[in-house]
């Protein structure tokens, strides 16, 4: 069995937006938006989130990751991606 994908979070932005530890929650922005378990934790800076490699789109309720929330840019080096980071917002489901 696949388990939802996991979405980091610093706990004063988790407060910020009245989110806790193991709900699921809704990422998005402009783009798109995917489903997450969110992981309330310090070692994520406050600001950032994160959200491991390896998620599957079975995980998703709407079959995306994190993938449809950045644009479609590719690298010239083996058609790689290519962006450093993008903005998103987060609620509960």
């Amino acid at each position: 069995n696949l388990t939802m994908g996991e979405l980091e979070m610093h706990p004063s932005d988790a407060a910020a937006r009245c989110l806790y530890s193991g709900q699921k929650v809704r990422v998005f922005n402009d783009l798109g938006e995917t489903y997450l378990e969110l992981k309330v934790s310090a070692d994520t800076k406050e600001g950032v989130l994160y959200s491991p490699k390896g998620t599957w789109l079975e995980t998703s309720p709407n079959r995306l990751t994190v993938n449809a929330l950045v644009a479609d840019l590719r690298s010239d080096i083996a058609d790689g991606a290519c962006y450093n980071n993008t903005y998103v917002e987060v609620t509960a489901e």
